[in-house]
């Protein structure tokens, strides 16, 4: 996020949508250490501190094997921070700041589907745990 409370959001060159910085885990890396270093490969910036938020059990559809989705919230960037943004990594075509009232349709579904349960989340101070996008009762 930014000051303005605006969420970070990135435009993957190899798929349709909006997303955010992210990707998958390498071997005997922790979903923690994927996604810093995933947010410095993708924008150049060294996450230092991440609290998890949320995360989400996928089945088995077609091709996509199962899987967890591990949300994490990286906090406000400073200006300082801002000025850092470099798309290093040509999977990244642009970034941009959205409103998160606003511009949602942007998003990939999945990240459109979380996005409601991160943000409470971050504003509640806890975690949720989805299945399927879908919150379930702990």
């Amino acid at each position: 996020f930014n000051r303005k409370n605006e969420l970070l959001i990135v435009k993957p060159s190899y798929k349709k949508g909006w997303s955010i910085p992210g990707g998958t885990i390498d071997a005997n890396e922790s979903p923690r250490e994927c996604a810093i270093r995933e947010t410095k490969e993708e924008i150049g910036i060294k996450l230092k501190k991440l609290r998890l938020v949320c995360i989400d059990y996928k089945k088995t559809k077609g091709y996509n094997l199962e899987n967890l989705q591990f949300i994490f919230y990286g906090g406000i960037f400073s200006d300082k921070e801002l000025g850092k943004i470099n798309l290093e990594n040509k999977e990244l075509e642009s970034y941009k700041f959205i409103s998160v009232n606003d511009n949602l349709n942007l998003l990939r579904p999945n990240l459109r589907k979380r996005l409601p349960n991160c943000l409470k989340a971050i504003k509640t101070n806890s975690v949720f745990y989805l299945e399927e996008t879908k919150k379930i009762g702990c």
